[in-house]
């Protein structure tokens, strides 16, 4: 009997293991995030960026201009001057401290852009973004492209 017991609680005790939720590493959360941003930027997602960025969020273009949060997402909206086809982020290093975390590497995109003639943006840049650590998650505070 005391054997069936010992049997009982190690088999009890091994689905508890089992069982226990993964628990996701800040880089893993920044790789998502980053990997989301692509997404939405694509899919020109107002919702996802609104609640994604920080309020004080700015995106640095190549040419040097910076758009604030409220620019980003009309932008990259139906409405606006980007139409992305695809965006992929590689080989990105991030550097995590306890509140705040930037990742260096690179993007590339296919797609245009229409400031009124149609410009084609497809290319590979640098990327830098900066992030901060709300009570909500990871939020993305910087974005910078470069050639």
């Amino acid at each position: 009997m005391r054997i069936i017991f010992i049997l009982l609680f190690t088999c009890l005790g091994m689905s508890h293991v089992n069982a226990a939720p993964v628990i996701e590493t800040d880089e893993e959360t920044l790789i998502k995030l980053i990997d989301s941003l692509s997404s939405a930027l694509v899919k020109q997602d107002k919702a996802w960026l609104s609640s994604n960025l920080t309020e004080d969020c700015g995106l640095t273009d190549p040419a040097g201009q910076t758009l604030n949060k409220d620019h980003i997402i009309k932008a990259f909206s139906v409405e606006g001057i980007y139409s992305l086809t695809k965006m992929e982020a590689s080989n990105i290093k991030y550097t995590i401290n306890e509140k705040d975390a930037s990742g260096i590497g690179s993007i590339n995109i296919e797609g245009a852009m229409s400031t009124p003639d149609v410009v084609d943006v497809s290319g590979t840049y640098g990327l830098q973004a900066e992030f901060k650590k709300t009570d909500s998650g990871w939020k993305i505070s910087s974005i910078r492209v470069s050639q």
